[in-house]
């Protein structure tokens, strides 16, 4: 074996990767996203939950409750300061 067919290669019929026919373009285009309508028993149930509760949080405060002189006539009253804590009693 001769040292000159050691070094030989073979040779291959190749193209380069980053050929221009064959680039493409870094960034995608942009696809757009639509929300879907949600419809059924627990969505409803939902919204139900939701009108009942928020309506007990916006009209508990108007609700009056007599416990005597010098006490709140409010129903539902939280009294972090003085600790004091009255619901309905």
């Amino acid at each position: 074996m001769d040292v000159l067919e050691q070094t030989r290669h073979e040779q291959f019929d190749v193209e380069p990767v980053n050929k221009r026919e064959k680039q493409q373009p870094l960034y995608a285009a942009r696809k757009k996203i639509h929300p879907k309508r949600a419809e059924g028993t627990f969505r409803k149930l939902k919204w139900l939950v939701m009108f009942v509760t928020l309506g007990i949080y916006y009209l508990t405060p108007w609700i009056r409750w007599d416990r005597g002189p010098y006490a709140p006539d409010q129903a539902v009253l939280i009294d972090l300061l003085h600790r004091r804590f009255y619901f309905f009693f």
